[in-house]
């Protein structure tokens, strides 16, 4: 009996091992499955990840041509800032020289006014000094 209690002891543990062996390959489809997962995303991380450096790279070439651009409008708009500062200097002389102009004008003028209003008074003086009928 003990070599038939062996054999059932046997039989008992050849079916653990074949359970055992159907877990284990169980367990190793699932981690396959796993890995093959993973190495999907893993991929497709990659793939993302090539995607923003390549995006990353364009955003910062566009970003030197932008800064380019800025500061070549900065450089034009503070030439042109500066032209017309002169411009209005130049302006502000002009203006400075015409309203001189006016006030010598104005003075020559209320000059001339007050001797042509002596020339009239020294000529009407003379016509009513001269002999004859009186002229209006």
């Amino acid at each position: 009996m003990p070599m038939l209690q062996d054999l059932d002891f046997l039989a008992a543990r050849i079916e653990q091992m074949v359970k055992l062996t159907r877990q284990l390959q169980a367990d190793r489809t699932a981690l396959q499955a796993r890995v093959k997962a993973l190495e999907t995303e893993r991929d497709q991380l990659g793939s993302q990840l090539q995607q923003r450096e390549t995006e990353l790279q364009a955003m910062a070439g566009n970003l030197a041509d932008y800064e380019a651009r800025i500061k070549a409008g900065q450089a034009q708009a503070s030439q042109v800032q500066t032209q017309l500062q002169l411009e209005l200097e130049q302006y502000r002389q002009r203006c400075s020289d015409t309203e001189q102009q006016l006030q010598k004008s104005q003075q020559a003028t209320k000059q001339l006014s007050i001797v042509s209003e002596e020339a009239r008074r020294q000529i009407d003086s003379i016509l009513t000094r001269l002999p004859g009928p009186p002229q209006e």
